[in-house]
């Protein structure tokens, strides 16, 4: 039986798809695991465009991945609509970042 266990829990884990995040958005405050909830909640909402979000409060990132067209469209999401997102949780956006797939020199800001 424990064997079982440990195969299921290693596939599991093999056919997760990894997280790469297609925009990073640099947050003032966001400081612990609860205060990322409600950033997180609203990024959610946009179901037909983002595909996870993750919150990396070290950093105070915000890192979302959109979803894609077969044709590898990236389905963004318009930068003053994030910084209205942010702001509704109570938070304020200092940078926006659009990876695509690259790690750019600077950051730009919205």
């Amino acid at each position: 039986m424990k064997i079982f266990i440990i195969l299921a829990l290693a596939f599991t884990t093999l056919s997760a798809a990894p997280f790469k995040p297609d925009m990073e958005i640099k947050v003032k405050g966001l400081v612990c695991s609860a205060c990322g909830t409600g950033v997180k909640k609203n990024f959610k909402k946009y179901k037909f465009q983002v595909k996870d979000v993750k919150i990396d409060i070290h950093k105070q990132l915000v890192l979302v991945d959109f979803l894609e067209s077969k044709s590898k469209r990236i389905y963004w999401i318009k930068n003053q609509e994030i910084i209205e997102l942010v702001k509704k949780a109570g938070y304020e956006v200092s940078h926006i970042k659009r990876l695509h797939g690259l790690k750019p020199n600077r950051y730009n800001k919205p």
